[in-house]
């Protein structure tokens, strides 16, 4: 097996809105407190590779990831074997527009896969024979998260991740652990948040590192502030590097088809959602009320364009004999819970906003609480809102196909 390791600056120019934390708040970046990057862990062995690349945004748009792809192909890859991640700070620029929650600066947005792809030439360029594949799965001591969406909730506390030692190269660490990157509040400093204080942390341990989010879409840190994320990412440092299983050096990659299943809706479904949204936020001129009739506005003009079903792409790797899958949501906690236990593995990798970010997979107790993941933020993804019990569908879907991949491994 050999390894490499590449990262590139993300950092967006003074004055970009920032995106997440409400509606048309205009909040720029007027300072930068952590720069953003792209880093990039390309595995290969004879038969297989596999490149995993963690952008420090909120999430990426479909253009981005298919002109990464693309650059990657003169390597040899194939868009099977590429996994693209985003850590969901909200003290980034957005490079999709969500209605109402940061808008899009074109010039820096155009950027972005070229950046993204000098962190891809310099893995390639770092690729080195690895010594050692350690993994590592343990429990998150503190009270630093929680489950926002329902009180009594499934939380994830666990630090999950690889270790790659090489032979005269620096080691590689990739960590995860599951969590909203919202620490930093509204603030105006640039900030990868959670992921940016953890590597951080790694670098200053030896290691080159990327933060690997995972299904964190019911999950926000308790508490928030400024000293409780260091506090948090000092933790999940700590636990990362306290003890470790050492692995085969085996790899195998690939993509999981399915169909994600939409709720069909008439004219009068779109303008009663719309509707109730309005008088939910307390009248017409309010951020969530806009935000709703410019989604009854679009989804009126596009209504005979749109299908009760979406053709989906999942890519996962199989490192050391550990699975790592990543979905295109800001998943509940739930999928990654029944994901594990279907093919009977607690330190299997479940990461979210893979690839172009699709907006929440919420379970089907949040759709029928009729929450903020269920239906309002599906306003500001201009999606339509998922038919209820997918996210359980999807869960058991991902974890028997990732069983017979394992078996058959």
């Amino acid at each position: 097996m050999r390894a490499g390791f590449g990262k590139s600056d993300l950092t967006p120019p003074l004055g970009v809105e920032l995106t997440g934390y409400g509606y048309y708040l205009n909040r720029c970046a007027l300072s930068v407190r952590d720069p953003l990057y792209a880093r990039a862990l390309l595995l290969e062995t004879e038969e297989a590779k596999s490149l995993i690349i963690s952008c420090e945004l909120l999430g990426l748009n479909r253009h981005i990831c298919a002109d990464v792809a693309a650059h990657a192909a003169q390597y040899g890859l194939r868009p099977d074997q590429i996994i693209i991640v985003s850590v969901h700070t909200h003290t980034g620029p957005s490079v999709k527009y969500h209605e109402g929650c940061g808008y899009v600066d074109d010039a820096y947005e155009a950027t972005v896969a070229g950046r993204i792809s000098l962190a891809v030439d310099a893995a390639f360029a770092d690729l080195t024979e690895v010594t050692a594949l350690s993994h590592m799965c343990e429990p998150l001591p503190g009270d630093h998260i929680y489950n926002r969406a329902d009180p009594n909730g499934p939380v994830d506390r666990t630090v999950r991740g690889f270790t790659i030692t090489r032979q005269n190269a620096s080691p590689i660490a990739a960590v995860s652990t599951a969590c909203h990157c919202v620490f930093r509040g509204r603030d105006t400093a640039v900030s990868a948040d959670l992921a940016g204080e953890v590597n951080r942390f790694m670098q200053e341990k030896g290691f080159e590192s990327l933060f690997l989010n995972g299904l964190c879409g019911d999950i926000d840190p308790w508490q928030p502030s400024h000293e409780r994320l260091t506090e948090c990412a000092q933790i999940v440092t700590d636990v990362f590097s306290s003890s470790a299983k050492e692995l085969p050096l085996v790899l195998s990659s690939g993509a999981i088809p399915f169909v994600l299943r939409l709720t069909p809706v008439t004219c009068e479904d779109i303008t009663s959602a719309a509707k109730t949204a309005v008088e939910r936020a307390g009248g017409p001129e309010e951020g969530a009320a806009k935000v709703a009739l410019i989604w009854e506005k679009e989804m009126l003009e596009k209504l005979d364009r749109l299908t009760p079903e979406e053709s989906i792409s999942v890519k996962y790797a199989v490192i050391g004999g550990v699975p790592l899958i990543a979905l295109p949501f800001e998943g509940f906690t739930r999928i990654g819970m029944d994901i594990r236990e279907i093919i009977g593995r607690h330190d299997a990798l479940t990461l979210g906003c893979a690839e172009e970010l699709l907006g929440y997979l919420p379970t089907r107790d949040d759709i029928k609480r009729g929450a903020y993941a269920a239906l309002e933020s599906t306003f500001l993804y201009k999606r339509l809102p998922v038919v209820p019990g997918e996210a359980e569908r999807i869960g058991e879907d991902m974890g028997l196909a990732l069983k017979r991949i394992l078996e058959e491994d």
